[in-house]
C-alpha cells in the first residue's frame, strides 16, 4: 500500500522540509468563519432552474467558432446554448477536420445521460454520426448500472431508457484524414489541485516531460432548488490557487471554460437527486486536451486516475458496479482506442499513478512534493461550508484526506482543513459506517482497510481524537 523506501526521496531533508510547510499568506487555518451577512445593497442574483425536458425529441445544434464551439438544445420554448471556450491560438491552430471531430463526438457524448436523465424517446442532431459512438454507448452503459443503484435499484429502469432512445444524426461522418504530425516526449497534463494531478506534475517534470498544465473550468453551482439554495465554491478557490502556483513556478495553467458542465447536475433540472449525468466527463476532457497536443507536440494526455478507481462491488440486482468507470484502467484502454485514429496513433492517455492507492499517492505528495502539497484541494467545496475555506470539513472526502494526512505525519491545518478528529465528524468516516450521503467509494465502504490502515498509522504516530 505504501511505496518501499527505494521508490520515495527519504533523506532527512525531505523529512524536514515535510513538517517547514507554510500556509499561504492569510490562508484559514482556524475555525471557518460563517458566512458574510448582506446589510445593504441587493443580494446576487440566484439561478432557477431549467425548464423541465418533455419526453419527446429534442434537437442539439452546434456551430464552430473562433474560440471553441456552441451547442444549442431545442424542445418547444426550450432554447438554452452552452459553450466550450479554449485559449484562442491554441483552438486557432488546430485542423479544421479536427475541431469537426471534437464537434461531432461531444455533441452525442454529453447529451447521453440527459436523455436518460429525462426519458427522451429520441435526439436529432445537426451533426454526422459520430465515429465513436459504439464507444460511448459502452461508456454510458457500464456507467449505468452504478448510477442506478445509487437510485434504489433503479438499473434496468434506466437500461431500458437508453435502449429506447433513439439517435439521429444529419449525415455520415467524414473520413478523419491524414494528420501530419510528430509529437516530441512530453505532456498535457490535467491540474485539479487534487493530490493526483499534483504528482503526476512532480513526477512528469522531474522524469523530463515538460508538462503543460490544462485545466476544465466547469460552472459553479448556484441556483435555487426545491427552496434550497445549492451552491459551490470550487471555482473560487481554484482562482485563488492558480494565481498562487503560476506566480511561484512561473507555469502558465492554460484554462478551458466549458459551460456544457450545466447539463451535469441534476438541481439545474429540478430533479431528485441522481448520479446521472457524470459518465461522460473525463472522456469528454479526452477531447478537449488534443488541441494542447497539437499546439505543443505533446505526446502524453496525463490523467491522474490512482489504483482505487478499479475497484468495485455487486448491487442486490447483481450488477458490477464500479463509482468510477471512466477513470479505470479498462476504459483508458478504451480512450486509447479512440485518439488512435485521429491522431495516427502518435498521442496516448495514460496515467503514472494508477498502479498505487490514494494513500501511497499522498505519501508521494507530501514527503517528495511539498512545495506541491500546500497547493492540495480535494473537496468538491459544494457546501457553505466551503465559501471561506478550500476544505468543507463537513464531507467524506475531507475525512478520508484528513486521516491520510495525519498517519504520514502531514499538518491538514497547512492547507486549511481543520480537525477532525472529534466525535460529530465520526459519521464521515466509513471505516465506521456508510451511507448514501457519503461521497463514492465512501458510500459503500471500498475504501474501508486502507482507511483502517491509516488510523493504525495515525495512532502509531501518538494522534489521539
Amino acid at each position: 500500500l505504501v511505496l518501499p523506501h527505494s521508490q520515495v526521496d527519504s533523506t532527512p531533508q525531505v523529512a524536514s522540509r515535510m513538517f517547514s510547510l507554510e500556509p499561504f499568506p492569510g490562508q484559514q487555518t482556524m475555525e471557518i468563519p460563517p458566512p458574510p451577512t448582506q446589510t445593504n445593497g441587493t443580494a446576487p442574483e440566484i439561478r432557477s432552474p431549467f425548464d423541465p425536458l418533455k419526453q419527446r425529441i429534442v434537437y442539439v445544434n452546434s456551430t464552430i467558432n473562433e474560440k471553441g464551439i456552441n451547442f444549442t438544445l431545442k424542445q418547444g420554448n426550450f432554447n438554452q446554448s452552452f459553450t466550450l471556450a479554449f485559449p484562442e491560438e491554441v483552438w486557432k491552430n488546430f485542423p479544421d477536420n479536427l475541431k469537426q471531430v471534437v464537434r461531432d463526438n461531444i455533441a452525442h457524448l454529453s447529451s447521453i445521460d440527459l436523455g436518460i436523465m429525462f426519458n427522451i424517446k429520441k435526439i436529432k442532431y445537426d451533426t454526422p454520426l459520430p465515429q465513436f459512438k459504439s464507444f460511448f454507448v459502452e461508456l454510458v452503459l457500464k456507467c449505468l448500472v452504478y448510477s442506478g443503484d445509487c437510485a434504489s435499484g433503479q438499473t434496468v429502469e434506466y437500461l431500458s431508457r437508453l435502449c429506447n432512445m433513439e439517435f439521429s444524426f444529419a449525415s455520415q461522418s467524414p473520413p478523419l484524414g491524414m494528420l501530419s504530425f510528430t509529437p516530441e516526449e512530453r505532456s498535457i497534463n490535467t491540474m485539479t489541485f487534487g493530490k493526483e494531478s499534483l504528482v503526476s506534475y512532480g513526477l512528469c517534470k522531474e522524469i523530463g516531460l515538460n508538462p503543460i498544465l490544462v485545466t476544465i473550468i466547469e460552472p459553479d453551482l448556484d441556483v435555487m432548488y426545491r427552496e434550497e439554495h445549492l451552491c459551490s465554491f470550487e471555482n473560487k478557490h481554484k482562482e485563488e490557487l492558480i494565481k498562487r502556483f503560476e506566480a511561484e513556478f512561473q507555469t502558465p495553467i492554460h484554462q478551458v471554460h466549458n459551460n456544457l458542465g450545466d447539463l451535469r447536475y441534476y438541481a439545474h433540472w429540478g430533479l431528485d437527486e441522481t448520479e446521472l449525468g457524470w459518465s461522460s466527463m473525463l472522456t469528454e476532457y479526452l477531447f478537449y486536451l488534443l488541441p494542447f497536443s497539437y499546439a505543443h507536440k505533446a505526446k502524453y494526455l496525463m490523467y491522474g486516475n490512482e489504483n482505487s478507481v478499479d475497484h468495485f462491488y455487486y448491487s442486490k440486482e447483481g450488477f458490477k458496479c464500479r463509482p468510477a468507470y471512466d477513470q479505470s484502467s479498462e476504459w483508458m484502454s478504451h480512450m486509447n482506442a479512440i485518439i488512435h485514429p485521429i491522431m495516427n496513433g502518435t498521442v496516448s492517455a495514460t496515467s503514472l499513478v494508477h498502479p498505487i492507492h490514494e494513500m501511497a499517492v499522498c505519501k508521494i505528495l507530501y514527503q517528495r512534493y511539498p512545495e506541491l502539497a500546500k497547493y492540495q484541494m480535494s473537496c468538491h467545496a459544494n457546501t457553505l461550508n466551503a465559501e471561506h475555506n478550500r476544505w468543507c470539513n463537513n464531507c467524506s472526502k475531507c475525512a478520508r484526506l484528513f486521516v491520510f494526512m495525519k498517519a504520514l505525519g502531514f499538518d491538514p491545518a497547512t492547507v486549511g482543513l481543520s480537525d477532525m478528529f472529534t466525535s460529530e465528524y465520526q459519521k464521515y468516516f466509513p471505516l465506521f459506517s456508510q451511507s448514501k450521503d457519503m461521497l463514492g467509494y465512501d458510500s459503500h465502504g471500498l475504501g474501508r482497510d486502507e482507511q483502517l490502515f491509516a488510523f493504525m498509522l495515525a495512532v502509531d504516530r501518538g494522534i489521539e481524537g
